[in-house]
């Protein structure tokens, strides 16, 4: 007997529900989101025990783009790249013009529609032939088993110390024509997580040795300290003329001068190609059509579309040469500027202000640069004598902690789940299969984590109070400092010695501020 569509669906359901109670089973038994069980602890899967060398993979979602934005993105990553050419999912080289123009369709007109993504792919390696080719197979990889339906370009840059893979990513799928949603932000970090293992595995497969870790499962005692040892310029490094710095951006901005004249050449000689293949056809064309042959309507439709590859090239060789042109503007400012420079030490106080000031203003630096111009700032606040002791531990220790947790600052409400997290995670471990000595080193880490974020608490919890007794006469007073405040007293077990439950009403301020804005603006 024939079963009817009905005793189907029935049948799907019922698996679909089957699948869904497997899945949260298997949930349970991750501990942040990697399977923890005998063997994964045994043969030091994703490096679990952390007694090998690997290193971090790294997957970042920088921005969700208009339409507008997705070409702005695209323009931007050619920008650095060795070839005129983004790459799509199929391989083929492409102008950003044809993919805006195949893309069209399946952006939405609404003014604040999100149709794209932009993805960075990056491994922390020398940027040799074979290594490039590790990445950029495993971009491919691991882009086909999590986003098989979606269109997307890609562009590698070797320029910077870190080779990577920029892609921007259409949205919406080619078969179900719908546009990538999430429910929950669980669901996202689960995403994003597997997408990071998917890239780690693919390398670590193919030679390069890569995990997928979460920031908690990582010494984060140790990671402190390391950033520490590197916030600070060295006693060589203070002794340099800021003319180095100049130097090196002129170095940098002479690079891209080369990269952009190779692009030229390549486009010059694709241009020469058509050109031949234009001429061919045209005398073709005019054979057929004097034997009045139809094939010449054929060779009509071929001619058109040859001048308008021809016509986007030739404007992609003026932008560039456009581009050119900015690179040696900049690099003439750099030179006249150069001798301003010379002899000058780099903490000096007065020169540093002026020349980030004309680098601001000629929108000259990259964000490595912005970066050594940040540990000079800090490097002059710690030879400043007048500078209170107190105050210069907190800006070292604010800094720190800032890069630790990926530019962030973490509130003491975020502590507490983070540990309380940490807790069930030690729970899982302890219930699984697993003998004790297997995950002892995991387990220390884990527990010596929660230990770190508590000081960190702490720490949170007297920056909060030394910027409320300076605040506490000033009304109305920050409802969210107030209330992470008292949080960090309940969940610390420490006493309110600023006696803040007793504050009244009218003198806290309960809305319109934006928390992270305030966050910053008062510690």
């Amino acid at each position: 007997m024939k079963k009817s569509f009905s005793d189907y669906w029935e049948e799907i359901q019922k698996i679909k529900k089957a699948s869904s109670v497997i899945k949260d089973n298997y949930k349970r038994n991750k501990v942040f989101n990697n399977f923890v069980n005998s063997y994964s602890i045994k043969h030091n899967i994703n490096n679990i025990n952390q007694t090998t060398y690997s290193k971090q993979a790294v997957v970042k979602l920088c921005s969700n783009l208009s339409k507008d934005g997705a070409k702005r993105a695209m323009d931007y990553i050619l920008n650095s790249a060795d070839t005129p050419y983004l790459i799509n999912e199929k391989g083929e080289e492409i102008l950003t013009e044809d993919v805006i123009k195949d893309w069209k369709m399946d952006f939405s007109n609404q003014e604040n529609a999100k149709d794209a993504w932009h993805l960075i792919f990056s491994i922390k390696e020398n940027p040799s032939e074979k290594n490039l080719e590790i990445l950029k197979k495993s971009v491919k990889e691991t882009m086909d088993n999590n986003f098989f339906g979606y269109k997307y370009v890609m562009a590698i840059h070797t320029h910077q110390n870190n080779p990577h893979i920029h892609i921007v990513l259409n949205k919406r799928n080619i078969l179900t024509k719908k546009k990538i949603h999430f429910n929950t932000k669980d669901d996202i970090k689960d995403f994003w997580n597997d997408v990071r293992s998917n890239f780690s595995m693919s390398l670590s497969s193919k030679g390069l040795h890569y995990h997928n870790q979460a920031s908690y499962e990582k010494d984060l005692d140790r990671k402190y300290q390391k950033i520490k040892s590197t916030l600070y310029l060295d006693d060589i490094d203070t002794k340099k003329d800021l003319s180095d710095m100049i130097l090196n951006i002129i170095r940098k901005e002479s690079k891209k001068l080369e990269n952009k004249k190779s692009k030229i050449d390549i486009l010059n000689n694709e241009s020469l190609e058509l050109k031949q293949k234009r001429l061919d056809l045209i005398n073709l064309f005019n054979q057929y059509k004097k034997k009045n042959n139809k094939k010449y309507f054929k060779l009509g439709k071929e001619l058109k579309k040859l001048s308008d590859d021809l016509n986007k090239i030739d404007l992609k060789i003026l932008s560039e040469i456009k581009e050119i042109q900015k690179i040696n503007e900049k690099i003439s400012l750099l030179n006249k500027e150069l001798d301003k420079y010379n002899y000058q030490n780099i903490v000096d106080t007065k020169n540093l202000k002026n020349f980030v000031d004309f680098m601001r203003k000629n929108k000259l630096a990259t964000k490595s640069d912005y970066d050594l111009l940040e540990k000079v700032k800090l490097s002059i606040l710690k030879n400043d004598v007048n500078l209170d002791k107190s105050l210069k531990n907190t800006m070292e220790a604010n800094t720190i902690l800032t890069k630790l947790f990926n530019g962030k600052k973490e509130s003491i409400f975020k502590i507490e789940k983070k540990i309380n997290n940490i807790n069930n995670y030690i729970e899982i471990l302890k219930q699984s299969n697993a003998e004790v000595k297997e995950y002892e080193n995991y387990l220390k880490i884990l527990e010596k984590n929660k230990e770190f974020l508590k000081d960190y608490a702490k720490n949170r919890l007297d920056n909060l109070k030394l910027s409320i007794s300076k605040n506490k006469n000033k009304i109305p007073l920050n409802a969210y400092i107030i209330q992470e405040y008292k949080k960090g007293c309940e969940y610390l077990n420490i006493n309110d010695d600023l006696k803040l439950v007793s504050v009244k009403s009218n003198k806290i301020n309960y809305g319109g501020f934006n928390k992270s804005k305030d966050n910053q603006k008062i510690l």
